[in-house]
């Protein structure tokens, strides 16, 4: 069952919808859980991560395996770690790593991660750096998820979106699951700036030995979509300007989720030259 799409005419309905819906949560009111936001620049643009989109034809082939994967990213740690200037020292080694993915006392992979809570932290790193992931990223904040929507115009939009999860632990089954973490790790600073949490979509491989990425897209609509967990604002790219002057009235902009000079000088430019009469 697909998500529940939900348009919205301008940026106050979409402020508006988010608080109908209760999806930013009161005072007085606590969740486990938080509902979880991600903004796309293009509402006919699905969710996908970084590494299907790097391998679309090979996302869910074995060389994308969990284990395979995890060979790369250790592969890389040491230029990594050469020009960063931070270590990961504590990684376990890929064997180490493929034993604890057949370890039969451990059913879901998100306890076995669990156990495991640096392989997050880097694997969080390399996301926010470029390197192609199995990582979708959110964000608790529906403000935060509405600047990624608006804060680069896609060739040929008519409307941005923004994707609500509303997750709970265990969903899927021993073929498809999807799960979530996020957000107490020791990591990039970006991570913490955007109030990240990330999913991911695995299932057991016929020797019980691996994990195999699935696709984001049809194991979130599946998991989640028959409970109406998923929802999908659409908004006119039109109302791009007036959601990017009220984001920055709030301080959220590329410079406070991105703190680099690059963001910097384009938030200025933004203030100067769009928010300002010529």
């Amino acid at each position: 069952m697909p998500s529940k799409t939900i348009p919205v005419a301008k940026w106050s309905d979409f402020e508006r919808a988010i608080r109908d819906l209760n999806l930013v949560p009161g005072d007085d009111e606590a969740r486990a859980w938080p509902p979880l936001f991600r903004g796309l620049a293009n509402a006919s643009w699905g969710l996908e991560t970084t590494l299907e989109r790097s391998h679309p034809n090979e996302r869910c082939n074995a060389t994308l395996s969990l284990r395979r994967y995890y060979d790369k990213i250790f592969a890389a740690r040491s230029a990594v770690e050469t020009f960063s200037g931070r270590t990961w020292g504590v990684l376990p080694l890929p064997p180490e790593f493929e034993l604890l993915l057949a370890d039969p006392g451990l059913s879901w992979l998100d306890i076995k991660m669990n156990t495991q809570p640096e392989i997050y932290e880097y694997l969080v790193y390399l996301r926010h750096h470029g390197f192609p992931s199995p990582l979708l990223d959110w964000t608790v904040s529906p403000y935060v998820a509405a600047l990624f929507a608006f804060d680069k115009v896609a060739d040929h939009a008519q409307h941005v979106c923004v994707y609500a999860v509303l997750p709970s632990p265990g969903a899927g089954s021993y073929h498809e699951h999807c799960y979530f973490v996020g957000p107490y790790m020791r990591t990039h600073q970006r991570h913490h700036l955007q109030q990240c949490w990330y999913s991911m979509c695995v299932g057991r491989d016929e020797s019980g030995k691996d994990y195999l990425f699935q696709p984001q897209e049809s194991v979130m609509k599946s998991d989640f979509g028959p409970a109406k967990q998923l929802l999908k604002f659409t908004i006119p790219i039109a109302e791009r300007q007036i959601a990017l002057q009220h984001l920055d009235l709030m301080n959220i902009n590329p410079f406070s989720l991105f703190a680099s000079e690059d963001s910097l000088v384009s938030t200025i430019a933004r203030r100067e030259c769009l928010f300002k009469r010529w």
